[in-house]
């Protein structure tokens, strides 16, 4: 029972700091982001989205629900590419220039204005994510960032920072909000009366 409890209890801590970092989603940023994906969905634009580790699967994971999971509301398939996903070209990129260049040397040629950039990021320095991010500015793009912890360089330079501050730099509750985040979007898609105008091509 020893055990159990001091599951019971660090349980009750974890939901306590998840639910705090929740709290601090700012609305009005949300909307922004649903907003411009939904502007980039509906002129043809791609959204790339970009992580490191675990944010690497959730990037994949926004790839699956927005490629896929709208089936269930919308015959409508957007426009939306993990750059994290071509093993071949990260380790071609990182082999042979470095690390800092695997996603920036995906978008080149792909990406055009109008284009969105979602990086996801816990502490939001990822030299390879503000690469990125930086590129999509340039060619007048949008940059979106999710990030926590102290923000970083991503939260100064997004055109777009749904920043959830967590300053002691807990990665597990900081990643499973940008999971949630993805999950609140694509859902909230199937709401949506714009989004859900688009039609199949």
């Amino acid at each position: 029972m020893e055990r159990q409890e001091k599951v019971k209890s660090y349980l009750g801590d974890y939901i306590t700091r998840l639910t705090d970092i929740l709290n601090k989603i700012e609305v009005a940023k949300l909307e922004q982001v649903i907003t411009a994906m939904i502007t980039a969905f509906k002129k043809g634009n791609t959204i790339y989205v970009v992580g490191n580790g675990g944010s690497a699967a959730t990037a994949s994971h926004m790839q699956a629900d927005f490629r896929f999971f709208v089936r269930y509301f919308s015959k409508f398939r957007p426009k939306i590419i993990a750059l994290t996903d071509n093993v071949p070209m990260i380790t071609a990129i990182g082999n042979d220039n470095n690390f800092d260049d695997v996603f920036v040397e995906q978008m080149r040629g792909q990406f055009v204005p109008g284009d969105v950039l979602i990086a996801i990021s816990a502490s939001g320095n990822s030299p390879n994510l503000v690469k990125a991010a930086e590129y999509a500015n340039e060619l007048g793009g949008t940059s979106i960032s999710f990030v926590g912890f102290l923000g970083g360089k991503l939260n100064e330079i997004s055109s777009i920072s749904l920043y959830t501050p967590n300053p002691k730099g807990d990665y597990g509750p900081i990643e499973d909000v940008h999971m949630i985040l993805n999950h609140i979007i694509v859902n909230y898609l199937s709401t949506d009366d714009e989004f859900l105008s688009l039609t199949a091509k």
